[in-house]
């Protein structure tokens, strides 16, 4: 039999046993974690991504997710990041969860950094449903500033770093603000229900570019001025990833009753006819193609009689020759129907993107082009 005070000690080493053993788990050692995984996607969250997904929104708010938890280096900072349609989350070095700034890198990647977006002039103190972020020169206005309120505010969404925009979302435009960590959408034709206004997929869209090799290295901004323009199109955000520019190149230009066409010369890149279409019947947006420029000096004139007019009207057709004729004669007739005026020679400046698309500036007419990465993504501006 053992004594009170045996068994006492005995119980005291089992004790002091059990907590050894317990404290000498190694660090993170827990029960198993809880995992959610989902079929629409293929994957899976768990520990604090998924506690952080399914307390502040969940599927609305984030999306589903689109990798895997991973390494990833961020702003200089390596960090344990998932992505989602519409965010990505990040475990900071002291464990906290954070959404990634992936406003502010949408925009990086389009080559219009939000510190050289146009600043809004601060609003005068009686101004009401407004207000003025000095920290990035933008406004918020009702109803903007009240989702922006109710909805998570800067934690969720960060500043405003660009005013209200007409952008091409799914196909259809739509006005947008963009903001550090979010873009937000306005969808009129769920007006009265909770999805009126809705978080873009920048998960979706900016994990699609940010690591192709035409969108790595040092941020790159649009060149010539040509923002100014590029910015108004519906399709701007598909202009991603600012690449090669080329200032003063030669170039020509002529004008046709369906479109017009356009030369230039780049060099070692060689030379190239765009050709752009006026919208048909049936059409709501210009189309336009590209070609290469096969026309070599000696190569035998377009023989075609274009159609007579008075002699006095101011509109003369022609049949165009050269590199502009033999693209026409090879298809483009058809749409572009005969020349109204005479080839013009010109200089233009001209930036691409990475993941395809231009904008030019015609020199000496200042008329100006912005092409898509589709073929009909396009816009022209006669000066």
């Amino acid at each position: 039999m053992f004594s009170v005070r045996t068994l006492s000690l005995l119980v005291l080493l089992f004790l002091v046993a059990f907590l050894t053993l317990g404290a000498a788990k190694p660090a993170g050692a827990t029960s198993t974690a809880r995992t959610r995984c989902f079929p629409e996607t293929g994957y899976c969250m768990t520990g604090p991504i998924l506690h952080y997904w399914e307390k502040r929104g969940g599927l609305s708010v984030f999306g589903y997710p689109i990798t895997e938890q991973r390494l990833e280096t961020v702003e200089d900072r390596t960090l344990q990041v998932q992505w989602f349609e519409r965010d990505r989350l990040e475990i900071q070095a002291d464990g906290t969860i954070t959404a990634g700034r992936l406003g502010a890198r949408a925009l990086e990647l389009q080559g219009r950094r939000w510190e050289n977006q146009p600043r809004q002039d601060p609003l005068p103190p009686d101004t009401g449903g407004c207000h003025y972020f000095a920290a990035t020169g933008q406004v918020l206005c009702e109803p903007w500033l009240g989702y922006w309120v109710n909805n998570g505010g800067l934690e969720r969404f960060g500043y405003p770093i660009s005013g209200l925009r007409l952008e091409m979302i799914e196909g259809k435009p739509y006005t947008v603000q963009y903001f550090e960590r979010r873009r937000i959408e306005h969808h009129p034709e769920y007006a009265g229900t909770p999805y009126e206004y809705l978080y873009g997929l920048l998960g979706r869209e900016v994990l699609a570019v940010q690591n192709l090799p035409v969108c790595q290295g040092p941020p790159r901004d649009v060149q010539f001025g040509l923002e100014d323009r590029i910015g108004y199109v519906e399709f701007r955000s598909a202009l991603q990833c600012p690449s090669i520019s080329y200032a003063s190149v030669p170039a020509a230009f002529q004008q046709f009753s369906g479109g017009v066409m356009i030369w230039l010369d780049l060099g070692e890149a060689g030379r190239k006819i765009y050709v752009l279409r006026y919208p048909r019947e049936g059409m709501d947006s210009y189309t336009y193609a590209v070609y290469d420029d096969t026309y070599q000096e000696g190569d035998p004139p377009i023989d075609e009689k274009p159609p007579e007019v008075p002699p006095r009207s101011p509109i003369q057709p022609s049949v165009p020759q050269r590199g502009f004729g033999k693209v026409w004669a090879a298809g483009e007739r058809e749409y572009l129907g005969y020349a109204i005026f005479r080839e013009q020679p010109e200089q233009a400046n001209v930036q691409f993107f990475g993941v395809g698309g231009m904008a030019l500036r015609l020199l000496v007419s200042g008329q100006i082009g912005i092409f898509g990465p589709e073929y009909n993504q396009a816009q022209f501006w006669p000066s």
